[in-house]
């Protein structure tokens, strides 16, 4: 790659140089490549790394499900870690996020805006070819070992008609609740507590959400996070995490399926939204809520992480929500309390 390294990239050549990085990539050699397929929420995409453990580390990630007979021809992503050559800087502070995209729009591709200097994360609508380019292992961001490749994800599932959506579910395998809130709302520990009370999950953290014909959740990842004071509140699993180290949130990364039969399933119909809410009380409790305050929350927490992008995901959510009944959860302190509570209202909805 070094026909291409030296150079500082900004609005004049930003195209061009996107369109040599793929082509240096799909030029590697391959005999000297690790190439992995995967297919979280149905999509066939074929990895090709150029670092076995970085390799490995992300494919232990996704939870791989069978892609549908109709399903787009296979992409295919290129993870690189530069191999301590240097990637060029982005030169053109100065040119708006939304300008970015826009001028990459027309020409087909997409890139997230360089923010972060030796990442570089882009993908060619056309040909189904990305590239996750960094200068050192050290410049990836650290929620990245938990939820891998989450950019080129969003792309794949906008072009393919769904939605990548932080939430959270719960359900039996014929119906299911989304959880939607910020960071710290509570939806990782009523996951938790819902499969404790033998509900299933397509995830806690990010997944994917479809609209045709109706509400529809699938799985992205295969851990859960959860910080021991969370873990402790679920009856013997602390003795069975003991073992597990924390992450760089200070939170425990597990796979539910270890510790929970049939904790994650290929598709979840969904027939409700809840937000959960953090509220100490003695009982919790289920209530309607508006649907304005759901959507306020998703607003919040999913449709500003990809600064500047021109999307439909308003009009998306709106549509998704709007044959949704919505409530809201005031937790307990109860774990066992909660997710019982959980399972009573799944048991309760249409199938």
């Amino acid at each position: 790659m070094t026909s291409i390294l030296a150079r500082s990239v900004d609005r004049e050549n930003l195209v061009d140089w996107l369109g040599e990085a793929l082509a240096e990539a799909r030029a590697l050699p391959r005999d000297r490549m690790v190439e992995t397929p995967v297919s979280p929420a149905g999509l066939a995409v074929d990895l090709t790394f150029d670092d076995m453990d970085l390799a490995t580390a992300y494919c232990d990630r996704f939870q791989n499900i069978r892609p549908a007979a109709d399903a787009a021809a296979e992409r295919r992503i290129y993870v690189l870690t530069g191999k301590g050559l240097g990637l060029p800087e982005w030169s053109d502070p100065s040119l708006p996020a939304d300008e970015f995209h826009a001028l990459l729009n027309a020409a087909g591709l997409r890139a997230a805006y360089p923010f972060q200097d030796g990442l570089w994360r882009l993908f060619d609508m056309r040909s189904g070819v990305g590239l996750q380019w960094c200068s050192t292992l050290e410049k990836l961001p650290p929620w990245d070992g938990s939820a891998p490749l989450r950019q080129h994800l969003h792309w794949l599932l906008q072009e393919s008609g769904m939605r990548l959506a932080h939430a959270a579910t719960l359900g039996l395998e014929d119906r299911g609740v989304v959880l939607f809130g910020r960071g710290g709302a509570g939806k990782s520990g009523t996951t938790l507590a819902g499969l404790a009370a033998g509900l299933s999950t397509v995830g806690d953290d990010y997944i994917a959400l479809a609209n045709d014909p109706a509400p529809l959740a699938k799985p992205l990842f295969r851990t859960m996070k959860q910080d021991r004071e969370g873990l402790s509140r679920i009856p013997g699993l602390p003795e069975r995490t003991n073992d597990l180290s924390l992450n760089w949130r200070g939170k425990v990364e597990f796979d539910p399926a270890a510790f929970f039969d049939g904790a994650i399933i290929e598709a979840m119909p969904l027939k409700a939204a809840i937000l959960p809410r953090i509220a100490h009380a003695d009982r919790p409790t289920l209530v309607p809520a508006r649907p304005q305050s759901v959507m306020l929350s998703l607003m919040t927490s999913n449709l500003h992480q990809f600064a500047g992008e021109e999307d439909d995901g308003m009009r998306f959510f709106a549509k998704f929500l709007k044959d949704l009944p919505c409530f809201q959860l005031d937790l307990s302190p109860d774990a066992v309390r909660n997710g019982n509570l959980l399972r009573e209202f799944v048991e309760r909805l249409p199938r």
